[in-house]
């Protein structure tokens, strides 16, 4: 029996791994995928998220890819309204591709057993009783499992979560693009979506955009899709024009931004498969890290002895509900404005008008300040 089986491998789930094995404990990880591979996200890591990879010791190899440093957000809408605010603290572009990888390596070195093309399709057991996980190489039984396999996946199913969440009719995509951009994070809107722009490293930037899945069956392809958004916001038409795509696209569909919660049949959850908070407030890689510092320490209070199933269950969630409960609300609500381009339009303009709510707005889709 291990001690933790971790299913996925995404950032939440090499965190929490590596924080466990670094405890001493035995660590499994289960992830469907291999590394390195692009993956669909905005590729922002804020100071929240710079202050959790710190904690897990990984910073000097990140800076070693030398990550450039995002220090203003741009809110553009249909028709060029546009508005400008310098970020609270500098965040770091980098891609999951490089990411990743890396949380993988770090993992392991500190004992986690990391398992890829290894897809798990079934979970069975309780906190009290220990588990059974079945994947592509058999079976593994564990005292914990905790669940980061991302947006949703084969053991939501299995597990029952399926009639928790109804997607929305959206549909998300992301490429890299070869081309020096501004050291800024980009928001255009659109009708039915939004699109953002943001550096990373090797002289690539980030595209990464969601629409509506009518918009795209009307387009015809992604690429139709982005284009038809440009056409329609100057703004992002500018942004595109400074680079070429280098990599296929990576998409996403069934996005659902509902809270599906940090426990489940006692497994707990992390990431996106906790909650995914809208794609524009650029914090899903800052929340994933955190979920997994939020968990670390009553999982160590369980698996040392010191504290009772009961008491992680209470202690997870009442910290993950404080945690998320509020960013996760106002991201729900600007999603909603961004896809309205009327309402989008008078927002922008409002937040050019008066910077501190556009500063006051960005807060409150984040966590405090790293001290």
């Amino acid at each position: 029996m291990t001690d933790v089986a971790v299913v996925g491998g995404g950032l939440a789930g090499l965190s929490i791994a590596a924080q466990m094995a670094q405890a001493g404990h035995a660590v499994e990880v289960f992830e469907a995928g291999t590394y390195p591979r692009h993956k669909l996200c905005g590729e922002f890591l804020s100071p929240e998220a710079q202050a959790s990879l710190n904690r897990l010791g990984v910073r000097e190899k990140l800076e070693a890819h030398n990550p450039p440093r995002i220090d203003e957000s741009v809110v553009t809408a249909p028709g060029g309204a546009t508005d400008t605010v310098a970020l609270p603290g500098a965040a770091w572009g980098i891609s999951r591709y490089v990411l990743d990888a890396l949380l993988a390596d770090h993992a392991r070195a500190m004992g986690a057993t990391v398992h890829t093309g290894c897809r798990v399709s079934d979970i069975e057991g309780t906190l009290d009783t220990g588990f059974a996980v079945t994947h592509a190489r058999g079976a593994t039984t564990a005292r914990v499992v905790v669940g980061a396999w991302g947006k949703h996946g084969i053991p939501d199913r299995t597990l029952g979560r399926t009639e928790l969440t109804q997607p929305d009719p959206v549909v998300a995509f992301k490429a890299h693009y070869e081309g020096v951009i501004p050291d800024v994070i980009d928001i255009h809107a659109f009708p039915g979506g939004y699109c953002g722009c943001s550096p990373v490293e090797e002289g690539r930037f980030n595209v990464c955009w969601i629409g509506r899945r009518d918009r795209l069956k009307e387009a015809g392809s992604p690429e139709a899709m982005l284009q038809t958004a440009a056409d329609a916001n100057p703004h992002l038409a500018a942004r595109l024009s400074q680079g070429t795509r280098c990599t296929d696209f990576c998409a996403v569909s069934q996005v659902t931004l509902d809270t599906k919660g940090p426990l489940h049949q006692d497994v707990c959850m992390v990431g996106d498969t906790a909650a995914m908070i809208a794609p524009l407030c650029g914090d899903g890689m800052a929340m994933a890290l955190h979920a997994a510092d939020l968990l670390a320490p009553p999982l160590h209070a369980l698996l040392s002895g010191r504290a009772a199933p009961a008491t992680l269950r209470t202690q997870y969630a009442t910290r993950w509900h404080d945690a998320f409960d509020r960013r996760l609300q106002w991201g729900r609500l600007v999603h909603a404005i961004a896809f309205r381009p009327g309402v989008a339009r008078a927002v922008t303009k409002a937040l050019r008008l008066l910077p501190p709510l556009h500063r006051w707005m960005f807060r409150q889709t984040r966590g405090p300040l790293p001290a």
